[in-house]
């Protein structure tokens, strides 16, 4: 691959591989780390056949989180997103005002999958039509469950005095 064309790439999909990846892993240093690897692969091993990059870099970094997490071998009881809400962190910074920071924790308080398919779709970007796939399900399977996801946050969004949405 040229230096041009991955340097347009990494423009065009820095932003959305990194979302997915602190989405996963929820460290920021680890992120970064694994979509500079990802990319590093683009470089050094992208096939000629792959129809769309960005499912192919976001599969890239999946793959490189369980990777990741296989040579930790250990696990944690607390969910790594939730360390997010306590500290300054990209998000915090994106996320200003109290009602965001309650719809966040709300996300970070839902299982593992739910959550990257909300950052995967809301994130990063991307339609459901590519995210069934990257998900392993059918496109009517993601889309009922972005629907029921949709309405357990509204529901708990109200249950927390947020208004109606």
């Amino acid at each position: 691959m040229e230096a041009e064309l991955l340097e347009q790439l990494y423009m065009a999909h820095h932003g959305a591989a990194y979302a997915y990846c602190l989405a996963l892993c929820g460290d920021v240093h680890l992120a970064s780390d694994i979509v500079a690897d990802a990319f590093v692969k683009a470089y050094l091993s992208l096939p000629d056949d792959v129809p769309s990059f960005r499912y192919w870099l976001l599969r890239v970094c999946k793959n490189l989180w369980f990777d990741h997490l296989r040579r930790q071998q250990h696990e944690t009881s607390e969910e790594p997103l939730q360390l997010l809400t306590d500290g300054e962190t990209p998000e915090s910074l994106y996320i200003k005002n109290e009602t965001y920071r309650a719809l966040w924790k709300n996300i970070v308080a839902l299982p593992p999958a739910d959550r990257e398919l909300l950052t995967l779709h809301y994130f990063a970007g991307i339609p459901l039509q590519e995210i069934a796939p990257i998900m392993g399900k059918s496109y009517a399977a993601v889309r009922q469950r972005m629907v029921r996801l949709r309405q357990t946050l509204k529901q708990r969004m109200e249950e927390q005095g947020y208004g109606k949405y």
